[in-house]
């Protein structure tokens, strides 16, 4: 008997499918919480509502690590995913960048400046870019 082994792109496909189940149900169960909390403010649903917030973050987190790392880049999620994590690292760098222009001498920190300026024009053409790529999937 021959035994049928998955090959290496079906096994990605099925995890990246998998994540992305899961944080769609996140997404929907928190959806209803959300509106049952705006009908009856109790603080168990608040705190629930909270901790799914955590969840669907973490699940958002484990979904577009599966796709940059098993999808295909000629996949339509694939771009998205790849530019929002463009886009996080950069805000991060952005963040750091800023606060450190304060402690710079005054030679190096108009040059400093400018750099950061210049961070911050390029993510705002990646996060247009990533605007256009999920209007077109959508």
């Amino acid at each position: 008997m021959s035994e049928i082994v998955p090959s290496q792109s079906s096994i990605a496909d099925s995890l990246i499918s998998s994540r992305l189940l899961v944080l769609q149900s996140k997404r929907l169960i928190l959806a209803s919480l959300e509106r049952r909390l705006q009908r009856r403010a109790l603080d168990s649903l608040r705190d629930r509502v909270r901790s799914l917030r955590e969840e669907t973050a973490n699940a958002q987190e484990r979904y577009s690590a599966s796709i940059l790392r098993w999808g295909s880049p000629e996949g339509p999620e694939y771009w998205p995913v790849a530019y929002s994590r463009l886009v996080e690292t950069a805000d991060r760098l952005y963040t750091k960048m800023r606060r450190a222009v304060v402690e710079m001498p005054p030679a190096e920190r108009y040059q400093l400046a400018a750099e950061v300026e210049m961070l911050e024009v390029l993510v705002e053409g990646w996060r247009k870019s990533i605007r256009a790529s999920v209007t077109a999937v959508a």
